[in-house]
């Protein structure tokens, strides 16, 4: 039990002074609390809490860094757009690294690109030093309108689109010294009309593929038609067929010629003639010592000799009697009559076309004619100008032709190709090239037509950054490029340097 001890006066003081001294620590221990809070609250505030005031005097400072750095002073035609994400702004800034960056440069000139659009979203951003950025990593992508794509000087004007299979469309003209090697076949039947020939194409063929005539009339060409030489009445033309040593023509037929067309004097005396029994009658009138102008036929049988017609008398019938040519009377008369009177030569032919047989009636000489002549192919042309080779397959005439349009107009053509990245050029080399209608294979038309320049060089990229592809939209061009670990000098993003 505890001993209760009245108090003096002395432990009373004590007592007092004791408790003051508790009650004035607590008081400043209060008023130092409440002096701290609001301190300590300000900065957590601006780390914590949404302040758009300062949000967007700091993403102006961050617009404008990023801006300057992103390009030299003046060299943009617009300002980019500048967005960052990742959160607050401030712990960020604080930190001096920016979680993302998203970058847009609406107008800029990459390399020998004008109005192209960059477009980039980097991550874990710093700036160690002025003038060079660090970037953990980044995506970006440069898109180019097709009316800005990149000309090669001295080229024909050239218009770019997307097919409605996704590839690049490529419309241009190639110039006729660029066809000075492309090789064309052209089919074409031989008909017989009348005393023409004409040569109807059938089909073409051009860069590897064969093409109906009648689709490609612009470059087949209609029909030729052909004059040929005039035949005696009774014979034609029968046939006409390319082979392989040329255009083979058949002809044949009977000539015939009218006895009343047969000439009306022989050796300066008149004569009339008559056919009988094969044999042809030449009757005239002689004077025979010592008598006056007596009548006689001489009854000949026309014989061929290659090219002349030659009639061997067979008898003369004189003072009513038809006598042998050896009878002293008979030899009497026919020497007074030229040998060459009784012959006749007969009109060239073609070689390989031969007069057959002769005979003769009442309807006059009759000279059966036939054969096969040949034109060779060295004799035949297109009339153009052009080189061309002729021959013959499956019975039809083939002129191979050498060159491009015979008028020098150059052929319009459209490319059709699918873009790759390799390396640092963009290769816009074709798959398909449509020309006159058609498409062809690439490789077919390129291995005849001088190409013109499909490969151009793109903007070189800082270490770890590299292009990865190519996309065709419907209103250009848009290569993709991505790295990491990137370090970035002023103006290098859009390839200007200060």
């Amino acid at each position: 039990m505890e001993t209760l001890i009245p108090a003096t006066g002395t432990t009373r003081a004590k007592r007092a002074h004791a408790a003051g001294s508790r009650f004035l620590r607590g008081r400043r221990a209060k008023l130092l609390a409440f002096g701290l809070v609001p301190l300590l609250a300000l900065p957590l505030a601006v780390l914590l809490l949404p302040l758009p005031f300062l949000d967007g005097y700091l993403a102006g400072l961050v617009t404008e860094r990023v801006s300057s750095q992103v390009a030299c002073p003046g060299s943009l035609a617009q300002p980019p757009t500048v967005t960052v994400g990742g959160g607050r702004l401030v712990p960020q800034l604080l930190r001096q690294r920016m979680s993302e960056v998203r970058l847009t440069v609406p107008d800029v000139t990459i390399g020998d690109t004008q109005h192209a659009t960059f477009d980039a979203t980097l991550r874990d951003v710093s700036q160690p030093e002025p003038g060079t950025t660090r970037v953990g990593s980044m995506d970006a992508s440069i898109t180019v309108g097709f009316a800005n794509m990149p000309t090669t000087p001295g080229e024909p004007p050239t218009t770019y689109g997307q097919a409605p299979d996704g590839q690049l469309t490529v419309k241009t003209v190639s110039p006729a010294e660029n066809a000075k090697n492309v090789t064309a076949k052209l089919f074409l039947k031989m008909e017989l009309r009348g005393e023409s020939v004409v040569a109807v194409p059938q089909r073409l063929q051009l860069f590897g593929k064969t093409l109906p005539a009648n689709q490609v009339a612009s470059l087949a060409g209609g029909e030729r038609k052909q004059e040929l030489p005039a035949l005696p009445a009774g014979v034609t033309y029968k046939s006409i067929t390319p082979k392989a040593d040329g255009v083979h023509v058949e002809l044949g037929g009977v000539a015939v010629e009218p006895l009343t067309n047969l000439p009306k004097e022989v050796d300066g005396r008149a004569v009339t003639y008559q056919a009988a029994n094969g044999l042809l009658g030449i009757s005239t009138a002689l004077s025979v010592e010592p008598i006056v102008n007596i009548p006689l036929t001489i009854h000949t049988a026309p014989r061929l000799s290659g090219g002349t017609l030659n009639l061997v008398p067979q008898s003369v019938e004189i003072l009513g009697a038809n006598r042998p040519p050896d009878d002293l009377l008979a030899r009497l008369v026919l020497s007074q009559i030229k040998q060459e009177s009784l012959s006749r030569e007969l009109p060239a032919l073609p070689s390989g076309v031969r007069y057959r047989s002769v005979s003769v009636d009442s309807g006059g000489v009759k000279v059966a004619v036939g054969g096969v002549t040949v034109q060779p192919f060295s004799e035949l042309s297109t009339g153009d100008g052009r080189p061309t080779t002729f021959g013959a397959e499956g019975g039809l005439l083939t002129a191979t032709t050498k060159g491009g349009n015979p008028d020098g107009t150059p052929t319009p053509i459209v490319l059709y190709a699918k873009p790759t990245i390799a390396g640092a050029k963009l290769d816009i080399a074709p798959q398909q090239i449509e020309m006159f209608g058609f498409l062809f294979p690439a490789d077919n038309v390129l291995s005849q037509v001088r190409a013109r320049e499909t490969s151009y060089p793109l903007q070189a990229l800082p270490a770890n950054l590299e292009y990865r592809a190519v996309e065709v939209l419907p209103e250009g061009l848009r290569i993709t490029l991505s790295g990491k670990d990137v370090t970035l000098q002023k103006g290098q993003l859009t390839g200007s340097t200060c």
